[in-house]
């Protein structure tokens, strides 16, 4: 992140020092000295000549407030946090702007339909757009469709994605907890249940539904270990894993298995299946091709406790985060060019990838870049455990946030990673024995309650090894290119209201279920019929 060289004016409290503007946040006058990848562009005497363009090396957080300075950039290669309780706006002011300003392939994660419909069309006009849309929120964009048993022969790549669906089901544990730790117990237990029954669906051609009435009895169904003991290219020792968890303690099998079918719920809605699950007329989204096209995946899902969309969210990020690693690491480049970036609204309550921390530290460098947000920090520790979230907030190269949490807690660590600063104090006295001491105080930086207290479109940067800054943030759907965002939005709620009016109705649903009934006998003889 940069800033441009300014006379700063310290913060307006009083008795606080000034601070340089630009030692607030790492200068990457570096990485700006570069030549940027098409930005050339030819003089009319026939010299070739650079011109920059930010947009290429980083995405706008918005303008230096406090100490005051110019515009402040994130640069791709660096990893991005963002704590602001709802309403804050974080989606507007960070996430949008970041999304828009990507050069490359992009994937994102969001609860609310708005939020899509805001950026859906001007990323279009970059590249090709999948929607995954379990719910059918958004009926009429061109839909993600996968297949989880796909490349499950890979004995590895079943392990993964096993991991990746049953990771969506810790929600809500008490941080550090016994209940925590229960979660994540059955959750790994899960997992060899549900990698043992992708890997023999995938040996022996089997599908999705195959999988379902396995997850629907695991103690009836004898074709998984069977097929994992005796075919030859099963993976050692896998039968022997299905067994141990199923056939434990029966306390311990009986929640493994609630777990597993946990992990699965949505599939077993068929209306969800046809919408994302591939058949012999429509194909499964080509992933590669569409990062390839620098085009960009939305993952909406919406919070509700009865129907969580977290286990297949996370396991589709996880799918696709793997592919855009394996384009990296096949480039000649060594890193994707332009760099990808995940933008991962309300990670706790979308996907919270079980593999964040592994990739925020390592896959950076390969030009995958990360900005997730939450709205409290105990919500990331709910669901990674206390150690993890600390090791994810560790490893954050830019931190944000914003105004308005109620966790004293959190704002108090938050004011002690700031520090603080010394200042001179000179004490009069008067009388006989007159004089003046000269003297020194060390106050924070920002005291807990002045975190709190951070207005609306500003929020609190704290970058690296930089000092802090105060920043004032951009509305994105504000002035000019926000008129035409939401008048862009307008447009497409207006098709998908129309869409939705085409849908078959729930009661006309019923009516025919009832017909279906009576003709096979099955229905109850109401006054009604009777009458």
């Amino acid at each position: 992140m940069g800033s441009g060289r300014a006379q700063g004016d310290g913060h307006d409290k009083r008795g606080r020092a000034p601070a340089r503007a630009f030692a607030a946040v790492p200068v990457t006058q570096d990485r700006a000295s570069r030549p940027v990848r098409g930005t050339l562009r030819a003089c009319e005497g026939g010299v070739i000549v650079g011109r920059f363009d930010p947009t290429q090396v980083g995405w706008r957080i918005g303008r230096a407030r406090h100490p005051r300075a110019s515009q402040l950039w994130c640069p791709w290669d660096r990893t991005a946090g963002v704590i602001g309780p709802q309403g804050s706006g974080k989606t507007l002011d960070l996430l949008t702007p970041a999304l828009l300003a990507a050069p490359g392939a992009a994937l994102v994660t969001l609860t609310k339909t708005d939020d899509l419909l805001l950026t859906v069309t001007s990323r279009s006009k970059q590249g090709p757009v999948a929607v995954l849309d379990p719910f059918g929120l958004a009926p009429g964009l061109p839909q993600l469709v996968w297949d989880p048993i796909d490349g499950c022969v890979d004995p590895m790549l079943a392990e993964r994605r096993a991991k990746a669906f049953t990771a969506g089901t810790i929600r809500g544990a008490v941080a550090g907890g016994h209940g925590d730790d229960a979660a994540r117990f059955y959750a790994s237990e899960a997992a060899k249940v549900l990698q043992s029954y992708f890997h023999a669906a995938a040996l022996t051609g089997r599908n999705l539904d195959d999988v379902l009435g396995w997850v629907a009895n695991p103690h009836s169904a004898t074709d998984p270990a069977e097929i994992l003991r005796e075919h030859p290219a099963a993976a050692r020792f896998w039968h022997g894993l299905l067994h141990g968890a199923l056939h434990g303690d029966d306390r311990t099998a009986g929640n493994t298995v609630t777990t597993v079918q946990q992990a699965m719920s949505l599939f077993f809605q068929a209306d969800i299946r046809s919408r994302c699950v591939p058949t012999p007329t429509r194909a499964a989204t080509d992933v590669a091709g569409l990062i390839g096209q620098r085009g960009t995946i939305y993952l909406l899902g919406r919070e509700d406790p009865y129907a969580s969309a977290s286990p297949l969210m996370t396991a589709v990020a996880e799918h696709v985060l793997d592919t855009a690693l394996g384009l990296a690491n096949a480039s000649r480049f060594g890193r994707l060019c332009p760099p990808m970036v995940s933008v991962l609204d309300e990670l706790p309550s979308t996907a919270p990838l079980p593999t964040l921390r592994t990739r925020m530290a390592n896959e950076r460098a390969l030009g995958l870049s990360f900005i997730y947000a939450a709205q409290t920090w105990r919500q990331l520790a709910a669901i990674f455990g206390e150690q993890e979230a600390r090791a994810l907030f560790g490893l954050t190269n830019v931190l944000m946030v914003f105004g308005g949490s109620k966790d004293a807690s959190f704002n108090k660590e938050v004011s002690d990673l700031l520090g603080s600063v010394r200042v001179a104090r000179v004490t009069h006295q008067i009388g006989r024995a007159s004089g003046r001491t000269f003297g020194g105080e060390d106050i924070p930086v920002l005291r807990p309650e002045e975190i709190r207290e951070l207005p609306d479109k500003t929020a609190l940067v704290v970058a690296e090894n930089g000092k802090p800054i105060i920043a004032a943030l951009t509305r994105c759907i504000e002035g000019r290119r926000g008129k035409t965002l939401l008048a862009q939005q307008a447009k497409l709620r207006d098709r998908l209201t129309t869409a939705r009016r085409s849908t078959v109705a729930s009661r006309a649903r019923q009516e025919v279920a009832l017909d279906e009934a009576r003709t096979l006998g099955l229905a109850s003889c109401t006054w009604e019929d009777e009458r």
